[in-house]
């Protein structure tokens, strides 16, 4: 009976540690977390970005950013400006981040 109650405690602590709430990344976003870029390439599930500004000083010229919201993807065209909120990079070739959020800049 104590095996299985352990068991139990073990696999409801799991579940609740693995539920987090999507929203919270969104209230984590660091201003300091910020990638500005022109679209080079849209794919189904992201973009590569040609890096402009700031970012390109600090980064590398292009970079891969993978998008979850299809909302968003919708939204982006190439040959667009864009501020891209991350989570962290990835060094690869080309480095690689996700996007936590992502505005349009206006010309």
């Amino acid at each position: 009976m104590k095996k299985r109650n352990g068991f139990l405690i073990l696999l409801v602590t799991s579940l609740l540690l693995g539920c987090k709430d999507q929203d919270l990344a969104y209230d984590n976003m660091s201003d300091n977390k910020i990638l500005y870029g022109k679209v080079l390439e849209k794919r189904s599930k992201g973009m590569t970005l040609a890096l402009t500004g700031e970012s390109k000083d600090r980064y590398s010229e292009t970079i891969r950013v993978s998008v979850k919201d299809e909302v968003m993807i919708k939204l982006i065209e190439e040959g667009q400006d864009l501020s891209v909120w991350y989570d962290f990079l990835r060094e690869s070739d080309p480095p690689q981040t996700r996007a936590l959020k992502v505005a349009i800049i206006k010309n």
